[in-house]
């Protein structure tokens, strides 16, 4: 982009690195690469996690270009923005050129506004134009957004990145991400750059864009007498959630030099059960909502009822939220990224809860 800032910042000399017959670099599964100090490519940057990554990398003294789907109205000085999707090869051949490390976050969530071929072309085809673009420009470093959702449900917790042999999505956006995530595999069988494979637990923080966070925020917070939280049952299972600057100095380890090929779990390690949660937070952010519990059979009817209405709240996502566990196991990426997560499930809800208060009501 003409005449944006670029920080003048010291390259220091590059990492010898095995090279391809084609001449790049090679990757194995667990490489360890130090980097350099060149560009990087944030996709997806309008999201929570994009603009907290964006945000942290030029503090950090990074140049950083972005691309999503809509600019937004106030860029960040020094950020070279691009319009556009995944979809367009030759778009992202020049948004992949003189990369260092592409952060793939761009993806879509749901198909409500735009349809699910939409979806499932953003979701899949475009991670896989993305990867040739960035193999054809010799990028680095390809670190990619999954998500909890290619474990569907799992029944012993905390689950481990290897410790399903089949992984059985249950939501479309999980089916996406999972067949996404088939497409990194093969290009790190290819060995010409380093992939790292992200699935983060719910992210959740000032900001966020959830539409369920934010109907339930809403129900609670911005009905008057008729504030209301919803829990399934008795409240007794625990569900992981995962602050976005925790998410952000995960991506960042990675881009700084650490294990390549490997998939990681992340989540926060503070996680009570849905019942203990909402008293807690209840006390604490002094909310004067109503506890109604729901049995699970009519969370289940409402779901299958609101679908065809296109209504967000009791959705497959919610519905799994409200009656199923999650607890991923992280200890991978601590031990490999000497990575830690800072908040627990009551601050990013106490934190998300303020911020609520101060932007929406």
């Amino acid at each position: 982009m003409a005449g944006a800032f670029r920080s003048r910042v010291r390259v220091p000399a590059a990492p010898r690195v095995e090279l391809h017959p084609t001449g790049a670099p090679r990757f194995g599964r667990g490489t360890i690469i130090s980097r350099g100090y060149d560009m990087v490519l944030v996709t997806g940057s309008n999201s929570l996690l994009g603009t907290n990554l964006v945000k942290k990398l030029l503090e950090s003294g990074e140049q950083v270009r972005c691309l999503d789907l809509e600019k937004p109205r106030d860029v960040p000085s020094g950020v070279e923005f691009i319009e556009g999707d995944n979809l367009d090869a030759l778009l992202l051949g020049k948004a992949c050129t003189g990369i260092d490390t592409v952060f793939h976050l761009m993806d879509v969530k749901s198909s409500k506004h735009r349809g699910r071929r939409f979806m499932r072309r953003i979701n899949i085809k475009g991670t896989g134009i993305l990867l040739k673009a960035a193999q054809i420009a010799s990028v680095k470093k390809f670190i990619f957004l999954s998500s909890y959702e290619v474990y569907g449900a799992v029944k012993n917790l905390p689950v481990g990145e290897s410790d399903l042999k089949v992984l059985k999505p249950l939501t479309r956006y999980g089916k996406d991400k999972l067949k996404a995530e088939k497409l990194c595999q093969e290009q790190i069988k290819l060995k010409k750059m380093g992939i790292t494979i992200f699935r983060p637990a719910p992210i959740i923080g000032a900001g966020t864009h959830n539409p369920i966070v934010l109907i339930t925020l809403l129900m609670a917070m911005g009905m008057e007498e008729a504030n209301r939280i919803y829990v399934a049952g008795h409240g007794e299972n625990r569900f992981q959630l995962l602050h976005p600057d925790d998410a952000a100095a995960a991506f960042l380890a990675a881009h700084r030099g650490s294990a390549y090929g490997k998939i990681y779990n992340l989540g926060s390690d503070d996680v009570p059960t849905q019942m203990a949660q909402i008293e807690e937070v209840k006390k604490m952010a002094g909310l004067d909502a109503t506890i109604m519990h729901m049995a699970t059979s009519k969370a289940k009817f409402r779901s299958f009822f609101l679908k065809p209405f296109k209504i967000d709240y009791l959705n497959k996502g919610h519905v799994m939220y409200l009656l199923t566990d999650l607890i991923l196991d992280c200890s991978l990426a601590k031990h490999e990224l000497a990575w830690q997560p800072k908040r627990g499930n009551i601050d990013i809800i106490l934190e998300t809860i303020e911020w609520y208060k101060k932007e929406k009501l």
